[in-house]
């Protein structure tokens, strides 16, 4: 009776914490490198996700920031979460209008309350391609001010300092950090051009001021937090009425081709409504939804957006300063430069982890193989593993079972370039010359509420599919997750062969993923570019206990 009892007591303390957790509040600051960019830049940003009281918390798993111009979102993106920071950046369109822009983050579950807990800032984009003579003002009306005193304002520069106060070209040089908080914090240091545009920067100590001050507001449970990975939701349709349609026997999956079985099941709901709990789901890539039931009903799966709907806020027009003609023009070749000198090593990602781990019962290379015309010919000879059964509608695939004394007899899941072929036949009928690979996995597998005895794999040379035609239940799309993490380019100079190629970086570092454990200093050294100036180097962190430090400096490049 005891041993229930212990038992039944941590029952409770998980339901507890699971519930502790669903109604938690979540609140998030966004750092980017700088305020103002020229259209085609690079945009540098780091997400912190904390609690209601700033303290930084690894809940949400997925953060989603906006760049919107009024209430359109100009450009979207979304990092993973982990430990409570994302990292990323966003790609700024050549084609972006001189103005003002509203960058919003949030997380999934901060949709449960009003839309004002969304952390939001204001950042300048001009564009030196496109003409706007009403932009453009004299002093007393430009959103600027002379570049001589805003580049000695500072924000806490004990804190933050340089080994030098003038630097010359393409020269070395540290950025210093004394006298931080004996707590761990999650920090990011920034060195860019000092902006001139007046309006003040957010900062994180700000923000904290922010969060003391809101009143708790009404959530609803509306949305799951994102605690494992994206959640992607859909609605399952009629194809013959266009309609959502509520069918008990209606099964979805969603899979992304390539190399790896990367697959996710749905999770039925009221309406016709779907939800995928997926994971590892980062960069641009073709996705697969199928929409499938055990009668010849044609439905199809469509996908919601994860984004916030936005209201209507208009921001004033950027007035720009007729005297910095100069200064822009430098920036704006520089831009160009850069993206021709070095946009591959701009585009420089880490690269991805396999998603599906477990190993093929058999793999079977087929040019090792004498080679068949004919599908069946092949599992015939070679593919013992798996038989094609002829059925009242076609043949299909059976693998053998777990205990390997016969063949199951339950639906086996059959995957072309990780694309699920439901319609078996398609796939008997297939030219085996067209594949490269096929992979016998034995045993049960679960794909949310979707039960397959084995797998069978095919793979193609170049994984596209080549010459077959999907029914109406399957639909291939474009999409975009998670950001994969973007190296920051920052080149080295420490000898003359490599002074040749040209550089115009304004942001001359980026280090987003600085965690300090208690050490009272840090030095992080960075490079100057080709361009003269006055820059800022800037540190903002926030820490598990709630701490936050934020603090800038200024130096001057010369020629």
């Amino acid at each position: 009776m005891k041993k229930y009892c212990i038992l039944f007591i941590c029952v409770l303390f998980i339901v507890a914490d699971v519930c502790a957790q669903t109604t938690q509040r979540e609140r998030v600051y966004l750092q980017t490198d700088k305020q103002l960019y020229i259209s085609g830049e690079l945009l540098w940003m780091k997400l912190y996700t904390t609690d209601e009281k700033g303290k930084l918390t690894a809940f949400s798993k997925i953060g989603y920031v906006e760049l919107l111009s009024d209430s359109i979102a100009e450009a979207q993106v979304k990092l993973d979460i982990t430990g409570g920071t994302g990292v990323g950046c966003m790609e700024l369109s050549p084609m972006l209008p001189t103005g003002h822009y509203r960058l919003v983050a949030y997380t999934r579950a901060m949709r449960n309350e009003p839309a004002d807990v969304f952390f939001e800032k204001t950042v300048s984009i001009i564009n030196p391609y496109v003409g706007d003579e009403g932009s453009i003002g004299d002093q007393k009306d430009a959103d600027t001010k002379h570049f001589g005193s805003f580049s000695r304002e500072a924000i806490n520069p004990t804190m933050i300092s340089t080994d030098r106060t003038v630097y010359t070209n393409r020269s070395r040089g540290e950025i210093r950090l004394k006298d931080l908080p004996a707590t761990y914090l999650s920090l990011a240091v920034s060195v860019a051009g000092a902006d001139p545009l007046a309006a003040p920067e957010a900062s994180v100590v700000n923000w904290k001021k922010g969060l003391s001050a809101r009143e708790a507001v009404p959530r609803t449970d509306r949305y799951l937090p994102e605690y494992e990975g994206a959640i992607i939701e859909g609605v399952i349709i009629d194809n013959k009425t266009g309609e959502a349609k509520q069918d008990q026997y209606a099964n979805a999956l969603l899979s992304f081709p390539g190399n790896d079985i990367q697959l996710f099941g749905g999770q039925p709901g009221e309406n016709g409504q779907v939800t995928f709990f997926t994971h590892q789901i980062s960069g641009k890539k073709e996705a697969v939804t199928v929409a499938y039931t055990p009668y010849e009903e044609s439905f199809r799966l469509d996908l919601s957006s994860p984004f916030v709907t936005h209201a209507t806020q208009a921001l004033p027009p950027l007035k720009i300063d007729s005297g910095w003609h100069n200064y822009l023009e430098q920036r704006n070749l520089g831009v160009q430069i850069v993206e021709a000198y070095t946009s591959d090593s701009l585009s420089r990602v880490k690269p991805l982890s396999p998603y599906f781990n477990y190993k093929p019962y058999k793999s079977y290379i087929l040019d090792e193989y004498t080679r068949f015309g004919r599908m069946d010919e092949v599992f015939l000879e070679f593919v013992t593993p798996v038989r094609l059964r002829k059925t009242n509608t076609g043949r299909v695939f059976n693998t053998l079972n777990e205990r390997m004394d016969g063949f199951a007899m339950g639906q086996t899941l059959v995957l072309l370039d990780n694309v699920p072929v439901m319609n078996h036949e398609l796939m008997a009928a297939y030219n085996p010359l067209l594949v490269r690979k096929i992979e016998v996995f034995l045993g049960r597998y679960l794909f949310g509420e979707q039960l397959f005895e084995g797998m069978v794999s095919f793979t193609t040379y170049n994984n596209d599919y080549p010459s077959i035609t999907f029914g109406q239940d399957t639909q291939l799309f474009d999409y975009e997750g998670t950001q994969r993490y973007r190296y920051f380019y920052s080149p080295v100079y420490d000898g003359e062969a490599s002074t040749r190629m040209p550089d115009f970086r304004h942001t001359l570092l980026w280090e987003p993923a600085l965690e300090n454990r208690g050490e009272k200093e840090r030095v992080i050294p960075f490079y100057t570019s080709d361009l003269p100036g006055i820059y800022r180097a800037t540190v903002e962190g926030i820490g598990a206990d709630g701490t936050v430090v934020s603090a800038s400096c200024i130096f001057e490049v010369k020629e």
